[in-house]
């Protein structure tokens, strides 16, 4: 199948020294220095007081990302909208938790816990936020997640191009000892309202799947350093071609790299 043409709509971000994409075009253009901060992981006011208590560290990353982006399209009902969650690791606070809990009480694992434990977790948070009874999409391909949540949205809008779709790159820093295994070390989060293209004064995106090249890096060394200590920040040289206005470059993928040309609206 020919990979249709993405529109562009918008762009959430939420990560250390880059809080929000209206905050973080500066630094992505160059213009300011990127400084690493602490990161707040905020409980997302878009779920039921029940649901928001639940939510963890990896939800509310993934829900400030998200909602970054439908700010900057207020006119588009969220619940119409199908849902791509790509995400590396999952919550591996939960999986340490109830990994300990069977080593030390096996008796005494949460059912909270394991319904968090699930890689689908933030994606059903979203859909009860969001009232959406579309279809969501969790997925998993190592560093490669992003790359595989593009070809997913791709697809989905060659299958239906009157849906949009919300695609959302998300991890998080796990604890000892699983961090020795999976060294991540900060929280990043992405997401990109798509939508089938080109649509005039939009950019657009185009995908090129196995053609890419060695992957593209940045060259600030802060954010070269962010963007190879979590897989969702692989995303940063993509973000850094929207604040340009257009580029292109290639990300890593489980089935050779892929090579993304962002078009200037």
């Amino acid at each position: 199948m020919t990979l249709p043409e993405l529109s562009l709509r918008a762009v959430g971000l939420s990560a250390p020294g880059l809080p929000n994409w209206a905050e973080a075009q500066a630094t992505l253009r160059g213009d300011l220095p990127w400084a690493e901060q602490d990161y707040v992981f905020q409980a997302p006011p878009q779920l039921p007081p029940n649901e928001r208590r639940r939510s963890t560290r990896i939800t509310r990353l993934a829900f400030a990302a998200c909602a970054d982006a439908l700010t900057q399209a207020a006119d588009l009902d969220p619940g119409r909208l199908s849902s791509i969650f790509a995400s590396c690791s999952g919550d591996l606070d939960v999986i340490d938790a109830i990994c300990r809990s069977l080593a030390q009480a096996p008796g005494a694992i949460s059912p909270l816990q394991f319904h968090n434990s699930v890689h689908n977790a933030s994606g059903g948070y979203w859909s009860i936020a969001t009232q959406a009874p579309g279809p969501s999409v969790s997925l998993s391909a190592f560093e490669g997640s992003l790359a595989a949540g593009l070809l997913e949205a791709a697809l989905q809008l060659a299958e239906a191009p009157s849906t949009p779709v919300l695609l959302c790159a998300y991890d998080i820093a796990p604890p000892e000892p699983l961090r020795g295994a999976r060294p991540v070390h900060q929280p990043f989060a992405c997401s990109l309202l798509l939508e089938a293209g080109p649509v005039e004064g939009r950019p657009s995106i185009h995908l090129c799947p196995g053609v890419g090249g060695a992957e593209s890096q940045m060259a600030d060394p802060g954010l070269e350093a962010l963007r190879l200590n979590n897989p969702a920040a692989r995303s940063l040289p993509l973000l850094q071609a929207v604040a340009q206005g257009g580029g292109t470059l290639s990300l890593p993928s489980n089935q050779g790299p892929l090579r993304v040309e962002l078009r200037r609206p």
